[in-house]
């Protein structure tokens, strides 16, 4: 009896060991649909990942587990039904089957055949377009409100909603596209310097930072992050030095502060050539004074005194130009003309550049307030429209005007920069209008016009037409890669509604215009796109500006004419123009000429020894070319001609006179650096020295500027620094020269 329950499980087992490999192998067997998404999953590609770029496999409805458990139970239960038929079951099955049939009819049947009808065609996938494009309703109402939430914030002490209220304005300045909000960055900037004073380091340093994110071009703002890191931590000089670094940078792009920056520049560099000229024109005529007026007493008869004779040539000199106003220049040409006889031929030369050099100083200073005006122009209209901040809705209603009346001729800029801003804070339609008018004017194709039209049209839905004009910017300027990185999006939006047959050839058009724009514009590889659910066209769209040379002219002749009329009555006595300068030119090159004629004029000269005059009038035994004067000539020349006490006295006298002269150059060479050296015979080394002082001090006294730019001036350091680092230095070196020299 045992023997037949093993048998029985060793039948079992065998059933078992033959059903188990079957049903695996039907488990293992991988469907047909994973298959054909295994071999059409794409390779991944380097660079931008776009989710908006589908191929067609990509986007085949692959079934799900639900599904394939479904058929797989219905295709068991085919595969069982004629299964069930077999075996022991099969006759009880056939029995009920036949007691359950209806009678059949003896009569034979006709043969029908069924034709089936064909299946219906697929219907195509239609998919969901992609999301519109928005254009911001932002207004400076809205900007106001937010920096009013941030004020009330910081007086409650609320620092949480504070937070919020700088993160609001952060992003409403991206939504809007701003490219600076300077009215706010200057009130973040007064806040920091509360909480400097308050011991607040950290306070400060964070709202300096929202300063300089909302303003990235003000300099103001980059200077007082600078000095904020220099206060918190002096050894970090790679912090500072940076925002030093890119505040200059920014102030030589900007024309708002480059231009008043350059002005002041150059009314130092102005009055440091005026003082240059005063201090070598007199230094030159002190040094020569004494041999004028030797010459000068000889117009006198013998009974006349000299100090009668000499307080009528500075009477002459001097007195007559003061009370005629004849001006700074023609006083100098004056001076430079009575001691022409008696300098050389080097000291002439400088003289007489330094003086053609004033006189053409207010023709140069008109100049300057002709081309650095900008305030109250139409290029600041056109720059206040193109930053976009707080209060340019005003200005573009004063914009908008001007293009309205027909009298006034609106320039390409004004059109261009209210076009912009209107497709900025969502007005399409009249930034289409105007984008409009501004490519009728202008004569050549336009690529960033044509880009910031592309943008609006694009905005509208108008994809067709927004394609033609990123195309049309491209091949106007290719070095432009906002056309390109914008066609990127318009071949997206065409895969994400295309048939399966085009999705492929779109999406390789995108990923192609994506890499040209990359390849022009390197940091578009950091770019981010916004999230689908709000692809704001400020955030999504690059929009590129006017460029400078764009601008409306600035050029002012009405102020330069002023300025230059008022500078011409103080330096050279009335007049401008040629009838101003001339006249200085000629007088210059006249005491240059004066000079070769001294000889023929019998004009005195410096004693080689003691420094006397040496005048043939005086002394009729002085030969032509005598470089001594006739006590010296006696005294070392001839030979027992005089006693050697006498000869004692004039050594003693020569030794007097080199120490006088050695104190005097020392003396005047303290007050301005290289008097000392022009004193010594040195003119073109002591003028040089004596620019660079006289352009130091001219710095220093100049300081808060001629020209002022907005929302207030750089910090005096920033000013006094290099101007120290010059000044200082100069002048320590200039003396120990002079010293050494008078001691060789």
């Amino acid at each position: 009896m045992p023997r037949f329950p093993l048998l029985r499980l060793l039948s079992l087992m065998m059933c078992l060991a033959v059903w188990m490999p079957a049903r695996q192998a039907h488990a293992q067997k991988p469907r047909p649909s994973a298959q054909k998404s295994q071999r059409q999953a794409p390779a991944e590609k380097p660079g931008y990942d776009d989710p908006s770029m589908l191929e067609p496999s990509e986007m085949t409805v692959e079934p799900s587990d639900e599904m394939n458990s479904d058929d797989s139970s219905e295709e068991e239960s085919s595969e069982d039904t004629p299964r069930a038929g077999r075996g022991k079951n099969r006759k009880g099955q056939k029995g009920r089957d036949e007691e359950a049939a209806p009678p059949v009819d003896e009569k034979p049947a006709t043969l029908t055949v069924e034709t089936k009808p064909p299946p219906p065609a697929a219907a195509p996938v239609v998919r969901p377009p992609p999301p519109p494009i928005l254009a911001p309703r932002v207004t400076d109402a809205d900007l106001q409100a937010a920096w009013d939430k941030w004020r009330k914030a910081v007086a409650a002490l609320d620092m949480e909603s504070a937070r919020k209220a700088q993160q609001e304005l952060v992003s409403l300045k991206d939504d809007v596209a701003a490219l600076d909000m300077e009215s706010l960055s200057i009130g973040f900037i007064r806040a920091a310097e509360g909480r400097r004073k308050a011991n607040d380091g950290a306070g400060a340093l964070q709202l300096l930072q929202h300063a300089v994110s909302l303003s990235p071009n003000l300099p103001y703002a980059r200077l007082a992050l600078a000095e904020a890191h220099a206060r918190r931590s002096p050894g970090d000089v790679g912090a500072y030095s940076q925002e030093l670094k890119a505040a200059l940078v920014v102030m030589l792009k900007d024309p708002r502060y480059r231009r008043p920056a350059l002005a002041d520049l150059g009314a130092v560099f102005l009055v440091a050539v005026l003082a240059t000229a005063a201090v070598v024109g007199g230094v030159l005529f002190l040094r020569r004074a004494r041999f004028f007026f030797h010459d000068f007493h000889h117009l006198f008869p013998r009974a006349a005194a000299r100090w009668q004779s000499a307080a009528l040539a500075v009477l002459l000199l001097i007195g007559t130009p003061v009370a005629l106003r004849l001006g700074l220049v023609p006083v100098l040409l004056i001076l430079l003309v009575s001691v022409s006889f008696y300098l050389s031929k080097l000291e002439r030369a400088v003289g007489a550049v330094l003086l053609v050099a004033a006189a053409f100083v207010p023709f140069a200073a008109g100049k300057i307030a002709q081309t650095s005006a900008f305030a109250g122009t139409v290029a600041e209209d056109v720059y206040m429209l193109e930053r976009g901040g707080l209060s340019a809705e005003v200005v573009a209603a004063r914009v908008r005007a001007r293009s309205e009346d027909k009298e006034y001729k609106i320039e390409f800029a004004e059109l261009f920069s209210l076009g912009r801003f209107e497709a900025r804070r969502g007005r399409l339609d009249e930034a289409i209008a105007h984008y409009k008018a501004a490519s009728a004017m202008s004569s050549a194709p336009h690529a960033a016009l044509l880009t910031n039209w592309a943008n609006a049209l694009l905005a509208k839905g108008d994809t067709d037409e927004a394609a033609r004009k990123y195309a049309e910017a491209s091949a106007a300027d290719p070095g432009l890669a906002a056309p390109a990185f914008n066609l990127a999006e318009v071949y997206r939006r065409r895969a994400a509604v295309a048939p399966d047959s085009e999705i492929g050839s779109e999406n390789q058009k995108a990923r192609d215009a994506l890499q040209a724009a990359q390849r022009l514009d390197s940091s578009l590889l950091m770019w981010q796109r916004p999230p689908e659910d709000r692809l704001l066209m400020n955030r999504l769209l690059l929009a590129p500006v006017l460029v400078e040379a764009d601008l409306p002219p600035t050029d002012d002749p009405e102020a330069g004419a002023r300025v230059e009329a008022q500078l011409s009555r103080r330096l050279l006595g009335g007049g401008s123009g040629l009838t101003a300068w001339g006249l200085p030119v000629l007088g210059a090159l006249l005491a240059f000429g004066l000079g070769f004629a001294g000889q023929s004029m019998k004009a005195s000269r410096e004693c080689e020894k003691c420094g006397r005059p040496v005048c043939r009038r005086c002394d009729k035994e002085l030969g032509v070319a005598s470089k001594m004067c006739a006590q010296c000539v006696n005294a070392f020349s001839r030979k027992g001609a005089v006693e050697a006490r006498v000869r004692a006295r004039k050594q003693i006298e020569i030794e007097r006179h080199r120490q006088w002269e050695s104190g005097v150059s020392y003396a005047v060479g303290a007050l301005v650096s290289g008097a000392g050296h022009l004193f010594q015979g040195l003119p073109v080394r002591g003028t040089l020295y004596a620019f660079f002082f006289l352009f130091a001090v001219s710095g220093v006294l100049l300081r808060s500027g001629v020209l002022r730019a907005p929302y207030g001036e750089a910090p005096l350091y920033l000013k006094l620094a290099p101007l120290l680092l010059l000044l200082i230095p100069l002048h320590l070196l200039t003396l120990r020269g002079l010293y050494r020299r008078q001691n060789e």
